[in-house]
Protein backbone atom coordinates (compact mmCIF):
# COMPACT_ATOMS: atom_id res chain seq x y z
CA UNK A 1 0.00 0.00 0.00
CA UNK A 2 1.51 3.54 -1.36
CA UNK A 3 0.67 5.21 2.35
CA UNK A 4 4.07 7.29 2.79
CA UNK A 5 2.51 10.62 1.22
CA UNK A 6 -0.95 10.16 3.22
CA UNK A 7 0.92 9.39 6.50
CA UNK A 8 2.37 13.35 5.93
CA UNK A 9 -1.06 14.68 6.06
CA UNK A 10 -2.24 12.56 9.06
CA UNK A 11 -4.97 10.79 6.89
CA UNK A 12 -5.17 7.59 5.47
CA UNK A 13 -6.47 6.74 1.93
CA UNK A 14 -9.98 7.26 1.92
CA UNK A 15 -9.23 10.58 3.11
CA UNK A 16 -11.48 13.39 0.48
CA UNK A 17 -10.10 16.27 -1.05
CA UNK A 18 -11.72 18.84 0.96
CA UNK A 19 -10.21 16.68 3.86
CA UNK A 20 -7.22 16.95 2.40
CA UNK A 21 -6.87 20.29 1.42
CA UNK A 22 -7.81 21.31 5.09
CA UNK A 23 -5.14 19.11 6.48
CA UNK A 24 -2.19 21.00 4.29
CA UNK A 25 -3.63 24.33 5.30
CA UNK A 26 -3.02 23.74 8.55
CA UNK A 27 0.30 22.08 8.94
CA UNK A 28 1.51 24.51 5.93
CA UNK A 29 0.72 27.47 8.73
CA UNK A 30 2.55 25.05 11.60
CA UNK A 31 5.83 24.91 9.58
CA UNK A 32 5.65 27.47 7.32
CA UNK A 33 9.44 28.96 6.79
CA UNK A 34 7.83 32.68 7.24
CA UNK A 35 6.98 31.79 11.25
CA UNK A 36 9.82 28.76 11.60
CA UNK A 37 13.04 31.12 10.84
CA UNK A 38 16.28 29.51 11.29
CA UNK A 39 14.07 26.14 12.15
CA UNK A 40 15.46 23.10 10.04
CA UNK A 41 13.27 20.69 11.00
CA UNK A 42 9.99 22.83 10.68
CA UNK A 43 11.80 23.55 6.70
CA UNK A 44 12.06 19.96 5.81
CA UNK A 45 8.69 19.26 7.76
CA UNK A 46 7.01 22.25 5.43
CA UNK A 47 9.06 20.11 2.34
CA UNK A 48 7.32 16.63 2.72
CA UNK A 49 3.62 17.77 3.60
CA UNK A 50 3.86 20.52 0.21
CA UNK A 51 5.75 17.44 -1.58
CA UNK A 52 2.57 15.19 -0.56
CA UNK A 53 -0.35 17.90 -0.93
CA UNK A 54 1.32 18.36 -4.88
CA UNK A 55 0.77 14.70 -5.55
CA UNK A 56 -2.81 14.41 -3.18
CA UNK A 57 -4.69 17.27 -4.52
CA UNK A 58 -4.32 16.20 -8.50
CA UNK A 59 -6.53 13.70 -9.01
CA UNK A 60 -4.48 12.19 -11.66
CA UNK A 61 -1.41 11.95 -9.83
CA UNK A 62 -3.34 10.69 -7.05
CA UNK A 63 -4.78 7.74 -8.97
CA UNK A 64 -1.08 6.99 -10.29
CA UNK A 65 0.50 7.18 -6.81
CA UNK A 66 -2.73 5.33 -5.68
CA UNK A 67 -2.25 2.56 -7.88
CA UNK A 68 1.45 2.44 -8.42
CA UNK A 69 3.55 4.30 -6.32
CA UNK A 70 6.10 6.52 -6.93
CA UNK A 71 6.87 5.07 -10.33
CA UNK A 72 3.37 5.87 -11.70
CA UNK A 73 4.44 9.54 -11.13
CA UNK A 74 7.45 9.55 -13.22
CA UNK A 75 7.73 11.40 -16.89
CA UNK A 76 6.90 8.73 -19.83
CA UNK A 77 5.20 6.06 -17.09
CA UNK A 78 3.58 3.47 -19.22
CA UNK A 79 1.13 1.22 -17.16
CA UNK A 80 1.51 -1.70 -19.78
CA UNK A 81 5.48 -1.97 -19.51
CA UNK A 82 4.83 -1.64 -15.60
CA UNK A 83 2.35 -4.61 -15.98
CA UNK A 84 4.39 -6.34 -18.00
CA UNK A 85 7.35 -6.14 -15.61
CA UNK A 86 5.35 -7.15 -12.72
CA UNK A 87 5.12 -4.12 -11.15
CA UNK A 88 9.38 -4.51 -10.33
CA UNK A 89 9.77 -1.35 -11.97
CA UNK A 90 12.39 -2.66 -14.56
CA UNK A 91 12.08 0.66 -17.59
CA UNK A 92 13.30 2.52 -15.15
CA UNK A 93 16.11 0.68 -13.40
CA UNK A 94 14.51 0.00 -10.35
CA UNK A 95 12.06 0.92 -7.84
CA UNK A 96 11.91 4.75 -7.68
CA UNK A 97 10.92 5.81 -4.16
CA UNK A 98 11.16 9.13 -1.91
CA UNK A 99 13.88 7.78 0.18
CA UNK A 100 11.58 8.61 3.50
CA UNK A 101 11.81 12.30 2.67
CA UNK A 102 15.48 12.00 4.24
CA UNK A 103 17.07 15.50 3.25
CA UNK A 104 16.76 18.05 0.32
CA UNK A 105 18.69 15.72 -1.90
CA UNK A 106 15.33 13.41 -1.37
CA UNK A 107 13.33 16.39 -2.42
CA UNK A 108 15.11 17.44 -5.54
CA UNK A 109 14.41 13.76 -6.42
CA UNK A 110 10.52 14.56 -5.60
CA UNK A 111 10.48 17.33 -7.71
CA UNK A 112 12.31 15.22 -10.57
CA UNK A 113 9.73 12.59 -10.33
CA UNK A 114 6.49 14.66 -9.99
CA UNK A 115 7.46 17.44 -13.10
CA UNK A 116 9.76 15.71 -15.23
CA UNK A 117 13.04 17.04 -14.17
CA UNK A 118 15.35 18.89 -11.61
CA UNK A 119 14.61 22.82 -10.83
CA UNK A 120 17.05 25.54 -10.76
CA UNK A 121 16.60 28.72 -8.41
CA UNK A 122 14.01 30.64 -10.16
CA UNK A 123 13.34 28.53 -12.95
CA UNK A 124 10.22 27.56 -14.62
CA UNK A 125 8.91 23.48 -14.14
CA UNK A 126 7.60 21.71 -16.48
CA UNK A 127 3.91 20.46 -15.92
CA UNK A 128 3.88 22.90 -13.32
CA UNK A 129 3.03 26.78 -12.28
CA UNK A 130 5.84 29.29 -11.90
CA UNK A 131 7.92 29.22 -9.24
CA UNK A 132 9.13 32.44 -7.87
CA UNK A 133 12.31 34.14 -7.28
CA UNK A 134 12.61 32.63 -4.11
CA UNK A 135 12.05 29.10 -5.51
CA UNK A 136 8.43 28.65 -4.27
CA UNK A 137 5.61 27.63 -5.96
CA UNK A 138 2.26 29.62 -6.66
CA UNK A 139 -0.59 28.03 -4.64
CA UNK A 140 -3.99 27.27 -7.40
CA UNK A 141 -6.34 29.57 -7.63
CA UNK A 142 -9.38 28.81 -6.18
CA UNK A 143 -12.92 29.97 -7.69
CA UNK A 144 -16.27 30.15 -5.74
CA UNK A 145 -19.49 31.45 -6.25
CA UNK A 146 -21.54 34.28 -4.23
CA UNK A 147 -24.60 35.60 -4.15
CA UNK A 148 -25.43 39.21 -3.16
CA UNK A 149 -28.70 40.97 -2.33
CA UNK A 150 -29.58 43.93 -5.38
CA UNK A 151 -28.93 46.97 -3.35
CA UNK A 152 -25.38 45.45 -2.29
CA UNK A 153 -25.03 45.45 -6.07
CA UNK A 154 -26.22 48.34 -7.00
CA UNK A 155 -24.76 50.66 -3.98
CA UNK A 156 -20.89 49.05 -3.98
CA UNK A 157 -20.22 48.06 -0.59
CA UNK A 158 -17.75 46.21 1.22
CA UNK A 159 -19.35 43.41 3.14
CA UNK A 160 -17.67 40.72 5.39
CA UNK A 161 -19.25 37.58 4.47
CA UNK A 162 -18.66 33.58 4.98
CA UNK A 163 -17.58 32.41 1.43
CA UNK A 164 -17.78 29.12 0.43
CA UNK A 165 -13.43 27.89 -0.30
CA UNK A 166 -12.31 24.45 -0.68
CA UNK A 167 -15.65 23.32 1.15
CA UNK A 168 -15.30 25.23 3.84
CA UNK A 169 -17.10 28.53 5.02
CA UNK A 170 -14.13 31.56 5.00
CA UNK A 171 -14.84 34.76 6.51
CA UNK A 172 -13.74 37.38 4.10
CA UNK A 173 -14.14 41.47 3.61
CA UNK A 174 -14.95 41.57 0.47
CA UNK A 175 -15.22 45.16 -1.59
CA UNK A 176 -18.44 45.21 -4.13
CA UNK A 177 -17.65 47.45 -7.15
CA UNK A 178 -20.99 49.52 -7.54
CA UNK A 179 -23.57 48.97 -10.39
CA UNK A 180 -21.88 44.90 -10.83
CA UNK A 181 -23.75 42.54 -12.61
CA UNK A 182 -24.05 38.78 -11.82
CA UNK A 183 -21.76 36.47 -13.99
CA UNK A 184 -18.86 39.06 -13.05
CA UNK A 185 -16.09 37.74 -11.12
CA UNK A 186 -14.07 39.30 -8.20
CA UNK A 187 -10.53 38.05 -7.43
CA UNK A 188 -9.44 38.60 -4.25
CA UNK A 189 -5.37 38.33 -3.62
CA UNK A 190 -3.61 35.61 -1.97
CA UNK A 191 -6.83 34.07 -0.54
CA UNK A 192 -6.61 31.03 -2.69
CA UNK A 193 -4.36 27.16 -2.13
CA UNK A 194 -1.18 28.08 -0.64
CA UNK A 195 1.79 28.34 -1.89
CA UNK A 196 4.23 25.58 -1.34
CA UNK A 197 7.92 26.20 -0.36
CA UNK A 198 7.78 30.09 0.39
CA UNK A 199 5.72 30.49 -2.72
CA UNK A 200 2.80 32.98 -3.01
CA UNK A 201 -0.94 32.20 -2.20
CA UNK A 202 -2.85 31.78 -5.14
CA UNK A 203 -5.98 33.90 -5.70
CA UNK A 204 -10.15 33.27 -4.73
CA UNK A 205 -11.91 33.89 -7.83
CA UNK A 206 -15.97 35.01 -6.42
CA UNK A 207 -18.36 34.27 -9.53
CA UNK A 208 -21.15 37.46 -8.52
CA UNK A 209 -24.89 36.25 -8.50
CA UNK A 210 -27.04 38.72 -7.65
CA UNK A 211 -30.60 38.28 -5.67
CA UNK A 212 -33.53 40.03 -7.72
CA UNK A 213 -34.86 41.29 -4.60
CA UNK A 214 -35.75 44.51 -3.12
CA UNK A 215 -37.60 47.26 -4.80
CA UNK A 216 -35.75 47.62 -7.96
CA UNK A 217 -35.32 45.46 -10.98
CA UNK A 218 -32.25 45.87 -13.60
CA UNK A 219 -32.55 46.65 -17.02
CA UNK A 220 -29.05 46.88 -18.56
CA UNK A 221 -28.08 50.52 -16.92
CA UNK A 222 -31.46 51.41 -15.91
CA UNK A 223 -33.58 50.31 -12.73
CA UNK A 224 -37.41 49.68 -12.88
CA UNK A 225 -39.45 50.26 -9.56
CA UNK A 226 -43.12 50.13 -9.13
CA UNK A 227 -44.63 53.33 -7.21
CA UNK A 228 -48.10 53.47 -6.25
CA UNK A 229 -50.63 57.25 -6.95
CA UNK A 230 -54.10 57.29 -6.29
CA UNK A 231 -56.80 58.12 -8.75
CA UNK A 232 -56.69 61.40 -8.50
CA UNK A 233 -53.05 62.20 -8.94
CA UNK A 234 -53.75 59.99 -11.92
CA UNK A 235 -56.61 61.60 -13.11
CA UNK A 236 -55.56 65.56 -12.40
CA UNK A 237 -51.37 65.00 -12.46
CA UNK A 238 -48.99 65.78 -9.73
CA UNK A 239 -45.64 66.19 -8.55
CA UNK A 240 -44.17 63.28 -6.15
CA UNK A 241 -41.39 62.57 -4.37
CA UNK A 242 -40.05 58.96 -5.63
CA UNK A 243 -37.52 57.08 -3.32
CA UNK A 244 -34.43 55.69 -5.36
CA UNK A 245 -31.09 54.19 -4.46
CA UNK A 246 -29.37 57.54 -4.67
CA UNK A 247 -31.53 59.47 -2.39
CA UNK A 248 -35.33 61.59 -3.28
CA UNK A 249 -36.33 62.00 -7.33
CA UNK A 250 -39.35 64.27 -8.16
CA UNK A 251 -41.35 62.84 -10.55
CA UNK A 252 -44.31 65.06 -12.49
CA UNK A 253 -47.13 63.36 -13.17
CA UNK A 254 -49.04 64.21 -16.49
CA UNK A 255 -53.04 64.49 -16.51
CA UNK A 256 -55.12 61.64 -16.83
CA UNK A 257 -51.80 59.26 -16.77
CA UNK A 258 -53.10 56.15 -17.02
CA UNK A 259 -52.00 52.77 -14.90
CA UNK A 260 -49.11 50.57 -16.10
CA UNK A 261 -47.11 54.00 -17.37
CA UNK A 262 -43.18 53.78 -17.08
CA UNK A 263 -42.20 57.50 -16.37
CA UNK A 264 -38.46 58.41 -16.26
CA UNK A 265 -35.79 59.52 -13.35
CA UNK A 266 -32.74 60.74 -15.22
CA UNK A 267 -29.41 59.45 -13.48
CA UNK A 268 -31.19 57.66 -10.84
CA UNK A 269 -30.22 54.06 -12.12
CA UNK A 270 -27.24 52.28 -12.50
CA UNK A 271 -23.47 54.24 -11.86
CA UNK A 272 -20.52 52.68 -13.02
CA UNK A 273 -17.97 55.29 -13.24
CA UNK A 274 -19.24 58.08 -15.29
CA UNK A 275 -22.38 56.72 -16.33
CA UNK A 276 -25.39 56.88 -15.25
CA UNK A 277 -28.49 54.98 -16.14
CA UNK A 278 -31.88 56.11 -15.59
CA UNK A 279 -34.80 54.86 -12.79
CA UNK A 280 -37.91 53.94 -14.51
CA UNK A 281 -40.80 54.19 -12.67
CA UNK A 282 -44.06 52.17 -13.27
CA UNK A 283 -47.19 53.97 -11.89
CA UNK A 284 -49.68 51.51 -10.48
CA UNK A 285 -53.29 53.69 -9.52
CA UNK A 286 -54.87 52.37 -6.59
CA UNK A 287 -58.55 52.25 -5.69
CA UNK A 288 -59.81 53.12 -2.26
CA UNK A 289 -60.48 49.84 -0.06
CA UNK A 290 -63.44 51.10 2.01
CA UNK A 291 -66.52 49.40 1.69
CA UNK A 292 -68.81 52.09 3.17
CA UNK A 293 -71.92 53.56 0.81
CA UNK A 294 -70.43 57.41 0.40
CA UNK A 295 -67.61 55.42 -1.11
CA UNK A 296 -69.59 52.92 -3.41
CA UNK A 297 -72.01 55.90 -4.74
CA UNK A 298 -68.68 58.02 -5.79
CA UNK A 299 -67.20 54.73 -7.57
CA UNK A 300 -70.70 54.29 -9.54
CA UNK A 301 -70.91 57.30 -10.54
CA UNK A 302 -66.89 57.20 -11.87
CA UNK A 303 -68.29 54.05 -13.29
CA UNK A 304 -70.69 56.16 -15.91
CA UNK A 305 -67.77 58.26 -17.10
CA UNK A 306 -66.67 54.87 -18.43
Amino acid sequence: MNDELYNELGLNRNATEAEIKKAYRQLARKYHPDTNSDNAQAEEKFKKISAAYAVLSDKKKRDLYDKYGINGLRDGFDENQWRQYGGSGSPFGGDVNFGGFSGFGGMESIFETLFGGGRSRGSRVSGSPPWSASGGKKGNDVKSTLEIDAMDAILGRELELLVPVGGEQKKLKVKIPRGIETGKSIRLKNQGSPGMFGGAQGDLILELNVRDNGPYRRQGTNLIKEQNITVGQAYFGDVITVETPWGEGKLRIPPQTQGGTKMRVKGHGIRKGDAKGDLLVQLNITIPTDTDKATEDIVKKLEKVY
